[in-house]
């Protein structure tokens, strides 16, 4: 028994499949720093990775409340103008198997314990041929179990087909975590599994035998809450990791869409103007997220401290409470008590008042989850954000923008010609990754926007 399993491990090995990869705790490991254990794997032609990632983007669309049809006829078509860098041989995109390979990776949990995590990754496997670059993708969240990298394969791994190897981190909370509570707001813990996630899938394609091209590079991005992890997984790469793994990930530049950046000026800025925009959830689900993510640091408070009066009788604080999957579904089920978007009629007033003690913990725990403060980006940064954005306020955006670009004049604010609501824009941005590749991206948005100053 023993040679027989000897003998598989020896095939195994020469012929580059990952499959019987073992994580940090079942033995081989990749470097001393990284590991991995893979979970599943599946191969695809083209037309399956395209169209099981077109229904992918359907269901979630269709959670967001977004008309799918005319929708999926714009990023169908999209798709179909795209001449992807794989097609530039008469039949290769047609005859390349496109492998996605669901795996499992040792990080840290949000209370600093170590955790397995889950991710997935997507590459080309084609003889001779060597990917360029690597994208790290930061979903949104609609809603955080159902279109999970690790359950629904995600439409953008249809950028596979140019010669890209894609990365789709779970989130905390989702995939071999799933149920565990989300720390929604929480940035930079998100930053660093991110990181950790793009190294381990290195290391599964390069132990299927894939070799990297000599320019290999990666270019980082997500929209509205994926975004502001993307600007995060920057941070953390540039300042925290260590530089031999920040050069093998050899990060280009980052697209952020529609993100929260600061998540204490968004609060603020709700204050202010006693108005939550579309989504008052985005503000309960950040708060509540507090607990989640930086639980020691709450003192013996609990979500009900923060709660208003009427909350109580409305009974949002059982929902609040009890709530785990993302934050879409949590919408629905609070609009169907109120419509209010006052912050005042979900927040008690001394979480409103910038005097009290309760509002001083707000600000020191939100801070600890800023990506824009005392940090000088190495790569640039551009950050796509809607004028009409009726969730994520565009001044927030600026504000970002003017701090980051104060430091590095790299860094672009672009707002897109049609200017339509948070939910729509992301429709938009979706298509731009798809009509854009990443030289086309940073020739127009980095070095144009640059040259008209």
């Amino acid at each position: 028994m023993r040679k027989k399993r000897f003998f598989l491990f020896v095939m195994i090995c020469l012929c580059g499949y990952p499959l019987m990869a073992q994580s940090i705790r079942g033995g081989v490991e990749c470097n001393a720093d990284l590991s991995y254990s893979v979970q599943s794997s599946r191969d695809y032609t083209y037309r399956k990775l395209r169209n099981e990632g077109i229904e992918t983007m359907a269901r979630q669309l269709d959670v967001l409340r977004v008309p799918i049809r005319p929708f999926k006829a714009i990023i169908t078509g999209h798709i179909g103008r795209h001449h992807f860098e794989l097609n530039q041989g008469k039949n290769r995109l047609r005859k390349t198997t496109f492998r996605a390979v669901f795996f499992t990776y040792p990080s840290v949990a949000p209370n600093g314990e170590p955790v397995m995590l889950s991710g997935l990754v997507t590459f080309p496997v084609l003889q001779e041929n060597k990917p360029s670059q690597m994208l790290i993708y930061h979903r949104i969240s609609a809603p955080s179990y159902s279109i999970a990298p690790s359950n629904s394969l995600p439409f953008e791994a249809v950028l596979t087909a140019d010669n890209t190897i894609c990365v789709f981190p779970d989130y905390y909370g989702c995939g071999v975590t799933e149920g565990k509570p989300l720390p929604f707001i929480a940035l930079n813990y998100h930053a660093q599994c991110a990181a950790d996630c793009a190294l381990a899938a290195l290391k599964v394609v390069q132990d299927a035998g894939i070799a990297l091209a000599d320019d290999f590079h990666t270019w980082n991005t997500g929209y509205s809450q994926g975004a502001g992890y993307a600007l995060a997984t920057q941070r953390y790469i540039e300042t925290s990791l260590a530089d031999s793994l920040a050069k093998r990930i050899n990060l280009r530049w980052s697209l952020c869409g529609g993100g929260i950046y600061t998540p204490m000026n968004l609060y603020e800025y709700s204050v202010l103007n006693r108005e939550m925009g579309s989504t008052p959830m985005v503000f309960v689900q950040g708060l509540r997220s507090l607990f989640n993510g930086h639980k020691e640091r709450m003192d013996t408070l609990c979500l009900n401290n923060f709660l208003s009066v009427k909350s109580f009788e409305w009974g949002l604080d059982s929902i609040f409470n009890a709530y785990d999957d993302g934050l879409w579904d949590l919408s629905v089920k609070v609009e169907r008590i109120t419509e209010s978007h006052d912050p005042a009629d979900y927040f008690h007033p001394a979480t409103l008042d910038t005097t009290t003690a309760l509002y001083h913990k707000l600000v020191e725990v939100f801070g600890l989850d800023d990506c824009i403060e005392n940090w000088q980006p190495q790569v640039p940064v551009v950050m796509y954000h809607s004028k009409n954005d009726n969730c994520i306020p565009y001044p927030l955006a600026v504000q970002a923008y003017n701090k980051l670009s104060g430091s590095f004049d790299k860094c672009v604010l672009y707002s897109p010609p049609t200017n339509k609501s948070h939910v729509y824009t992301s429709v938009f941005f979706f298509a731009k990754l798809l009509r854009l590749n990443e030289d086309e991206l940073y020739k127009k948005f980095v070095i144009k926007q640059k040259g008209k100053r």
